[in-house]
């Protein structure tokens, strides 16, 4: 069965159509003798037109002659629920006010719309396609792109209980009630339900591995909401709004329904919730972004001072290692008695290596300047030791007035490059601990 022929003097005609779409009447063609003229627009094989009930449906339809070839218009006519279901399509369009003609096919031949559905002034096209037999992604995505390079919208329409292409192409599944009620949508139209933090400034849902590692302090909400399938609801609504262009194919952005590779039918309304949350999402990622990129420059910060830290540190122990022998004979030749020093610097003598003699402080080879303020009168009776003029001139601008500092030049090795300060382990030390235990702070 098929909905359109042509006329040998008519053209073509539509046998939906009480006028036959070219404002002839359905009596003229109807089992009159001889036949009316009328051929297959695909094989030229003579049509008959048919008229039938089924249920509610008064169909008028055409059917080719005894003897008819397997031609594509008549395989793509066969069966009663696609027949029933092209019908409804084209009927809901007409009712909306839209031109419909069914079998509609493109001059080159690569593509033919079950019903091609037109707007009044010409400027949409819309497809609506019945299919009801199985068909691959691959092919279905292939006939929506020859679609789409030409202007022409197209919505996929099938009762298929399984559908595999219904997140990759523009297309609803439908259910006809046993109970002879409307044509319902059943899957392939979505809601946007919102959630939103009571306060957006402050994000109390999100997770800490969304947050990413290392982030401190607030980050705003980046939405919470989701889509949902729409309750099934009314064929004629449906194609009246997509004739009306209030409901409009669309790719899902949201987190949760895949990587923007799911179409579903969606409202002007929902479309916005979800570009409200887009949008939060993307404020909040390049806060995020901003936040991780201000603490990774402190983090490295922080890092460079500690490594400079430890280089002074490192540096300040050769300095001392090396001042022990000159500082043993210059004491020696100016008190008579050899000193003993002790091995390490210690806090109570700025960090610097105190020198004993008879049992009693002598001198302090090499002390912290900026620590001697805090025991500068304890110091004092000190000498304190240098190994350069410019150390010489930090710890007696720090000492106490006219204090005693000798500067003894030694050879010191090139500065060796900055250490990586000591990480964190299971278990470890934190760098502040391992300084901390270099000068056995951890023991007072």
């Amino acid at each position: 069965m098929v909905f359109v022929g042509v006329h040998g003097e008519w053209g073509r005609i539509d046998a939906t159509q009480a006028d036959l779409g070219c404002g002839q009447e359905r009596n003229s063609i109807y089992k009159t003798k001889p036949p009316a003229p009328l051929t297959c627009y695909e094989c030229d094989w003579g049509l008959h037109l048919i008229h039938k009930t089924h249920g509610s449906y008064d169909l008028w339809f055409l059917r080719h002659a005894n003897n008819a070839p397997h031609c594509a218009a008549r395989l793509a006519g066969e069966g009663m629920a696609h027949h029933l279901l092209k019908l409804d399509l084209a009927h809901h369009a007409r009712a909306a006010g839209w031109k419909a003609e069914y079998e509609v096919a493109a001059p080159d031949g690569s593509w033919r719309a079950d019903v091609m559905a037109t707007s009044p002034d010409g400027a949409r096209r819309v497809a609506l396609e019945a299919q009801m037999a199985g068909i691959s992604i691959t092919d279905i995505e292939a006939r929506t792109d020859r679609y789409r390079a030409v202007g022409v919208e197209v919505c996929w329409f099938t009762d298929r209980k399984t559908v595999p292409w219904l997140d990759s192409v523009p297309s609803v599944q439908i259910a006809r009630p046993d109970d002879g009620g409307s044509v319902q949508i059943t899957a392939g139209a979505a809601r946007f339900v919102p959630e939103w933090c009571e306060d957006r400034a402050a994000c109390g849902l999100c997770e800490c591995a969304e947050c990413g590692p290392g982030i401190d302090g607030p980050l705003p909400c980046g939405g919470h909401g989701k889509w949902l399938a729409a309750a099934p609801f009314p064929l004629d609504r449906f194609v009246a709004a997509i004739c009306a262009n209030t409901t409009r194919p669309h790719r899902l952005r949201t987190k949760g329904r895949g990587d923007g590779d799911t179409w579903r039918w969606v409202t002007r309304s929902y479309f916005d919730l979800e570009e409200e949350q887009v949008r939060a999402l993307s404020r909040r990622h390049q806060i995020m972004d901003r936040l991780i990129a201000v603490q990774r420059r402190q983090r490295e910060a922080r890092e460079a001072a500690e490594r400079e830290h430890l280089a002074a540190i490192q540096a300040l122990l050769q300095r001392q290692k090396a001042l022990v022998k000159p500082v043993v004979e210059f004491v020696y030749h100016e008190a008579g008695a050899y000193p003993s020093v002790a091995p390490d610097g210690v806090p109570d003598f700025a960090m610097g290596v105190p020198v004993y003699l008879c049992g009693k402080p002598y001198a302090v080879i090499c002390p912290v300047a900026s620590r001697v303020p805090a025991l500068r009168n304890r110091l004092a009776p000190l000498v304190l030791f240098a190994a350069s003029e410019r150390e010489r001139s930090r710890i007696a601008a720090q000492a106490a007035a006219g204090q005693r500092v000798e500067v003894l030049a030694v050879d010191l090795p090139p500065a060796p490059a900055p250490p990586v300060p000591p990480q964190r382990e299971q278990g470890g030390l934190t760098i502040k601990q391992a300084v901390n235990r270099m000068f056995g702070l951890d023991r007072m």
